[in-house]
């Protein structure tokens, strides 16, 4: 039989209760006076964390911050660099704000779901915006509206537009594309064909005993079965745009509009539409494991090395004495030192990396990543989740799927593995690179989250005792520094000829100076 039994805890707070009605209302304490939460800090206490330069030049938050009324949105917002500017990120609503970060004007603002970032042809840094109708756009570094499409359906791919066939899929891949400049122009169309099937081919044997000579293909230079080599967009670069056959090729194509003429771009004077080479994972030279069907090569991305047009300066080590790492003695990736990788990943087997020269399709180094990575759709845009490149190192934090090391560092001039982030005791989630250094969060198993700096090439700590926690540097050197309730802004002053608001009070004073 069940028995009804009140739990202890139960009865004892009916006792006390009890207790406390035998003896009248308890003396309430007298109410003290409202005590009134502690101002914002308005000055920066202490030095700046490593890497970062100049000095205090506004702070953005408080009564007293002469700053946009973004940032006292009552549920915070985000900061992410884009060029020499910050994006702030609403945290209540699709708004967001481009904000300069030397001067503090206000670039662009507007209501718009933000949908990540993106490059024009020269690699810059540009904003995938949205209208509330779902209609895209594209912002560049100094809010000017880049791109937006000519008619419904074409998409932004790496500072060209793309205009697929109805009803495109990666599984019905084929069709007519247009590849078009911003402003709506066309560059270049072309059909991609899709490969003959057992039947048309046995019809393509019986047509060349009757096709009569002096037809279209010869008058056109092509010979029979000697169609280009087509495919996908799927990256872009200066004058150049990437297909993805869907198989193990790649094939570069000029779509520089002013071949001919002085063209900066790097494609020797070929007229858009010319094939400029190709990347075929049968090569011997890849060294691809032939007991498996050739995977079809994933686009990391361009990058450019240090001491390049589109890289930082390398630091020289003396203690070197000058020597070369790239293994010609030249500059590893042609006149414009910039590289291309690629991604070659099979189920359950560690992926290889490759790295070509973009001018020439030429192989500079190939590399086996430590375990195995996810196989991607063969028409994936470009890029890796959560890879970060420091271009005055030439240093490319690449996460890994498999493996002991769920990060690795590689020399992209050299194509070694520097280092890997292993699961240890604790766990370091980096953040951002920036000038030789990378901004890491560490959450160590004991509990507690801190961010710490690691060297790029070595890997040695650099500081674990932040002043301030780095949230965002620019292209431009310039920072947000979060301490306790507020955002300083940090870097080098505003250049002649540069305008630059009032500035916040407080926000000249000493970086060292206490409240």
């Amino acid at each position: 039989m069940r028995s009804s039994r009140v739990p202890q805890a139960l009865t004892c707070g009916l006792a006390v209760l009890l207790v406390a009605a035998c003896t009248g209302d308890p003396e309430l304490p007298e109410p003290g006076p409202e005590e009134e939460p502690s101002p914002v800090p308005t000055v920066f206490d202490g030095e700046a964390p490593p890497g970062i330069e100049g000095e205090v030049l506004r702070y953005l938050h408080g009564d007293t911050a002469d700053v946009h009324e973004i940032l006292a949105d009552p549920l915070g917002v985000r900061i992410s660099p884009v060029g020499d500017a910050l994006l702030i990120s609403s945290g209540s609503e699709d708004r967001h704000l481009l904000h300069d970060a030397a001067t503090g004007e206000t670039l662009w603002e507007g209501e718009a779901r933000f949908g990540g970032f993106d490059t024009d042809r020269d690699g810059e840094r540009v904003l995938l915006m949205a209208e509330a109708d779902g209609a895209p756009f594209v912002l560049d570094a100094r809010g000017e509206r880049l791109w937006e499409p000519a008619e419904k359906g074409d998409a932004y791919l790496d500072g060209l537009a793309v205009r697929r066939p109805g009803g495109w899929s990666s599984q019905e891949p084929h069709g007519a594309f247009s590849l078009l400049d911003p402003g709506g122009d066309e560059l270049w169309s072309y059909e991609f064909e899709a490969p003959p099937g057992p039947e048309a081919e046995e019809g393509s044997e019986e047509a060349e005993d009757t096709e009569p000579a002096g037809d279209a293909s010869e008058e056109s230079g092509e010979g029979v079965g000697e169609e280009p080599d087509l495919g996908v967009p799927v990256a872009a670069r200066d004058g150049l745009v990437l297909l993805a056959s869907g198989g193990p090729t790649l094939h570069a194509y000029s779509v520089d509009p002013d071949a001919g003429a002085d063209s900066d771009t790097d494609t020797d004077g070929a007229a858009a539409g010319d094939e400029l080479w190709t990347v075929d994972g049968g090569d011997a030279d890849l060294g691809l494991p032939t007991s498996a069907p050739v995977p079809a090569p994933q686009v990391i991305g361009f990058y450019p090395l240090p001491g390049s047009e589109g890289g930082s300066a390398p630091e020289e080590d003396p203690g070197e004495g000058g020597e070369d790492t790239g293994g010609d003695g030249e500059t590893a990736a042609g006149e414009d030192g910039e590289v291309l990788l690629l991604r070659w990943a099979q189920s359950e087997t560690p992926s290889m990396l490759s790295a070509h020269d973009p001018e020439t399709g030429d192989l500079l180094w190939t590399l086996e990543e430590p375990g195995a990575n996810p196989v991607v759709g063969p028409f994936e845009p470009a890029g890796v989740a959560g890879s970060l490149y420091d271009d005055t190192t030439g240093t490319l934090l690449l996460p890994q799927a498999g493996g002991e090391a769920p990060v690795v560092a590689i020399d992209l001039a050299a194509g070694e593995v520097l280092w890997g982030l292993e699961e240890d005791a604790g766990a370091i989630s980096p953040a951002f690179a920036f000038d030789g250094l990378v901004y890491g969060d560490s959450r160590a198993s004991t509990g507690g989250d801190r961010q710490l700096v690691l060297d790029a090439v070595t890997m040695d700590v650099v500081e674990d005792e932040m002043p301030a926690y780095v949230e965002a540097v620019t292209e431009s050197g310039h920072a947000v520094l979060v301490q306790g309730r507020q955002r300083f802004v940090y870097g080098p002053p505003p250049e002649d000829g540069e305008e630059s608001g009032e500035p916040s009070d407080g926000a000249t004073g000493s970086p060292g100076a206490a409240d």
